[in-house]
C-alpha cells in the first residue's frame, strides 16, 4: 500500500500516471512542460512534491487522494497543460495549507504546554522541586538527555559566580548534582552565555563556533559520557537582568533512548531553532518563579527576624520566662502534627497543612507580645510585697524592737529610782522584754513567709489581720500601723503573688498582643494568628480569661496552646514565684484540670500518649 510518509523531498513535482490514458497527446503535453511521467505500481516510492494523474475509471490509492487528479478523457492539448498546471497548483496550496495547519496545531500545543508550565512554576513553592521541574520540562520540551540550572550569585572574593543549583541525565546512574562554581567569564559555556546575554547552540560541544569556548571535556572525563550537542540559554528575570542560565545537553531522536558513547553519533542531534525558542520562553518564566521564590524567602527570613526579636523583647522585659515562647511553640506545633496524623478518635479527621502549622507556629511565638504593655513591676513580680517593701518592714520592726527595748529600759529605770530594784523585779522584766521580742521576731519570720507565692496558711491570714489592726509608737510620740493597708492587702493574697488588680493587668496581656497582631497584615493564609492567640487562656467551661469563652468558641490550636501553656508553666525552672514541678506531677494537674471540664481531654490524651511533652524534656 503507497503511503505519503514514504515520500522523500524534491525540489521539482513528479508526475505519476495510473492506469491507461485515453488522451494519447498526454505524454506530449508533459514533454512540453519539461516533466516526464512515471506509471505508479505498487513498489513504487512517491517522491514529493507529486502528482498522480489517474486514467479511465481510476480511483485515488490509498493515502493519496490529495494530490491525485482524474484527467477528462476528451480534453484537448491545450486543456490538458492548463488542467495539469492547475492541478500541481491545487496540489502546492493544500501543501502549503497542511503545513500552516501543522504549524498552527504544533503553537496551539506549545502555547498550551507553556501555559501549562507557567501556571506549575507559579503554584510550586519548595525551591528544590521547582527547580527539579524546571529541567525536567526543558528535557521533556526538546528530547535532551542531561540539563544543568546555574544560578548567579556574588561569591565570597566578592565577583560574580555561576553556581550549580540541580542537574540531571537520564543516562547516568548517578547523581550528577555537586557544590560547583564557576566565574561569569567567557572561559566556560555557561559563563559565555550569561556575559554576552545570548543563547547558545552547539552541534558538537568538542568543536565550538569560532571564538567560542569548548564545553563538556570535564563533566565527560568525570562520568565517562559525551557531550556532543548543547543548547545554553540565560534566564531573565522580570528586570530583564541574566540570573542564571539553564543548560541542555544531547538532544535525542527519541526521549526514552539512554546514551552511551558509542551511539551518540547516531542517536543524539542537533537543537532546533524552535527548541530555542521553546527553550527561552521557559527560561524566563523559570527565571521570574525562582526569583520571586527567592523574594518570598527573603520576606520569609525578614518576618522571622522579626518574630524572634519580639519574641526577645518580651523575655528582656521578663528575663525569668525565657524561653517560654520557643518552648511551647515547639510543643503546640508537635501536638498539632501528632493531631494530623491520628487516624482514631475525637479528631481523626482534623488536618492541619504546612501553612496551618505555620500559622500556629507564629501564634505560638507571639501569644506573650502584650506582656510590652504590662507594667515592669507587676510582670517581674518574684513576690507578693513590692521590691523594696519587706526591708521597709524589717527596718520598722527593727525601730519597733529598740522602742521596746527602751520602754524596759526606762521602766528598770523607775524600779531603781524607787529604790524596788529587787533581783526579782529585774528578772520580771527582762522575762517581759525577751518575750516580747520573740513575738516581734516571730511575727517578722510570719510576714517573711507570707511574702512568698506559695498558698497562704490560715494562721498567717490572722496574724496579718492581727498586725494591720495593731499600731506602734515612733520617737515623735505618733501611733502608726504595724502593717500599712496597701502590706496587709499584698500580703493577703491567698495564691501567687499578684492580688486581684494587678492579676487583671497581667490578664490584659492577652488583649493586648490581639491587638498588637491584629494590626500586621497577615495573609489570607496566615490571618487566624490573632485570634488563636487571643484564646490561649480560655477554658472549655467558661472560666478562662480574657473574654471567657466555651467548648467550641475556642479555636482548637487555642485549645492545644492552653495545654503546652500550661504544661510548661508547670515545670519551667527559671520561676523565681514558683518551684517547678515534675513532669509526671504536671500531667497529673492537667488531668484534673480536663477533669474538671476546663481542658479539652481528647487533645490531652493525645500530648501524654504521643508522648509530646518529651518535645522539651532536654530544655
Amino acid at each position: 500500500m503507497l503511503d505519503k510518509q514514504d515520500m522523500k523531498s524534491a525540489p521539482v513535482f513528479h508526475i505519476y500516471l495510473l492506469g491507461t490514458f485515453e488522451q494519447a497527446s498526454l505524454d506530449e503535453v508533459l514533454s512540453d512542460m519539461g516533466m516526464q511521467g512515471e506509471r505508479l505500481e505498487g513498489t513504487t516510492t512517491i517522491v514529493s512534491p507529486a502528482l498522480v494523474l489517474l486514467g479511465t475509471g481510476q480511483i485515488a490509492p490509498q493515502g493519496l487522494a490529495d494530490i491525485s487528479f482524474a484527467l477528462p478523457p476528451d480534453a484537448s492539448p491545450a486543456s490538458l497543460s492548463h488542467l495539469v498546471h492547475m492541478a500541481m497548483e491545487n496540489v502546492a496550496l493544500k501543501q502549503s495549507v497542511r503545513q500552516l495547519e501543522e504549524q498552527a496545531t504544533r503553537q496551539h500545543r506549545q502555547f498550551e504546554e507553556l501555559n501549562r508550565i507557567g501556571i506549575a512554576l507559579s503554584a510550586e513553592r519548595d525551591i528544590s522541586k521547582l527547580q527539579e521541574f524546571i529541567l525536567t520540562t526543558m528535557r521533556q520540551l526538546t528530547n535532551a538527555d542531561g540539563a544543568s540550572l546555574w544560578w548567579k550569585a556574588v561569591g565570597e572574593d566578592g565577583q560574580p559566580k555561576l553556581s550549580l543549583r540541580a542537574s540531571q541525565n537520564a543516562s547516568i546512574d548517578q547523581s550528577t548534582y555537586q557544590d560547583f562554581k564557576v566565574p561569569v567569564d567567557e572561559r566556560s559555556v555557561v559563563g559565555y552565555a550569561v556575559t554576552t546575554k545570548r543563547s547558545q547552540i552547539y552541534d558538537d560541544a568538542y568543536n565550538p563556533p569560532p571564538n567560542k569556548p569548548q564545553g563538556g571535556k570535564g563533566f565527560d572525563a568525570q562520568y565517562g559520557y559525551r557531550t556532543k550537542s548543547m543548547l545554553t540559554v540565560p534566564m531573565r528575570n522580570y528586570n530583564n537582568e541574566v540570573v542564571g542560565a539553564v543548560q541542555l545537553i544531547n538532544a535525542k531522536r527519541s526521549f526514552e533512548t539512554k546514551l552511551t558513547v558509542a551511539n551518540v553519533p547516531n542517536e543524539v542531534v542537533s537543537f532546533r531553532q524552535e527548541d530555542l525558542e521553546m527553550v527561552e520562553s521557559v527560561a524566563s518564566q523559570a527565571a521570574v518563579a525562582i526569583d520571586n521564590k527567592n523574594l518570598l524567602d527573603s520576606i520569609q527570613a525578614l518576618f522571622d527576624g522579626f518574630v524572634q526579636a519580639s519574641v526577645t523583647a518580651i523575655e528582656q522585659r521578663d528575663p525569668s520566662t525565657a524561653g517560654h515562647s520557643g518552648r511551647v511553640e515547639a510543643l503546640t506545633t508537635s501536638l498539632a502534627a501528632a493531631v494530623t496524623k491520628i487516624d482514631v478518635g475525637r479528631y481523626k479527621d482534623e488536618y492541619l497543612s504546612d501553612d496551618q502549622l505555620k500559622e500556629l507556629r507564629y501564634a505560638c511565638l507571639l501569644h506573650d507580645f502584650g506582656k510590652v504593655g504590662v507594667r515592669e513591676h507587676i510582670l517581674i513580680k518574684a513576690k507578693k510585697l513590692m521590691p523594696g517593701q519587706l526591708e521597709v518592714i524589717q527596718a520598722r520592726f527593727e525601730g519597733v524592737e529598740r522602742s521596746v527595748q527602751v520602754k524596759y529600759a526606762t521602766e528598770k529605770l523607775e524600779a531603781m529610782r524607787r529604790g524596788e530594784a529587787g533581783a526579782a523585779v529585774l528578772a520580771e522584766i527582762d522575762h517581759r522584754l525577751e518575750e516580747d521580742l520573740v513575738q516581734l521576731d516571730r511575727w517578722v519570720q510570719g510576714i517573711v513567709a507570707a511574702n512568698e507565692p506559695s498558698v497562704l496558711p490560715e494562721d498567717k491570714a490572722s496574724m496579718l489581720e492581727f498586725l494591720s489592726q495593731q499600731t506602734y509608737i515612733d520617737m515623735a510620740g505618733k501611733p502608726h500601723p504595724m502593717l500599712d493597708p496597701q502590706e496587709f492587702r499584698f500580703l493577703s493574697i491567698r495564691k501567687g503573688t499578684l492580688d486581684p488588680q494587678e492579676r487583671l493587668e497581667m490578664e490584659s496581656h492577652v488583649t493586648h498582643s490581639f491587638h498588637f497582631l491584629s494590626k500586621i497584615p497577615w495573609t489570607p493564609m496566615m490571618q487566624g494568628v490573632p485570634e488563636i492567640a487571643y484564646g490561649h487562656h480560655e477554658k472549655l467551661d467558661g472560666t478562662g480569661y480574657p473574654r471567657g469563652l466555651t467548648g467550641e468558641e475556642i479555636p482548637i490550636q487555642a485549645r492545644m496552646m492552653t495545654i503546652s501553656d500550661i504544661y510548661d508553666a508547670l515545670t519551667a525552672q527559671d520561676r523565681p514565684y514558683k518551684r517547678a514541678v515534675p513532669a509526671t506531677k504536671a500531667l497529673d494537674i492537667l488531668r484534673s484540670e480536663a477533669g474538671e471540664g476546663k481542658l479539652d481531654a481528647d487533645l490531652l490524651d493525645v500530648f501524654i500518649a504521643k508522648r509530646i511533652y518529651d518535645v522539651t524534656a532536654t530544655e
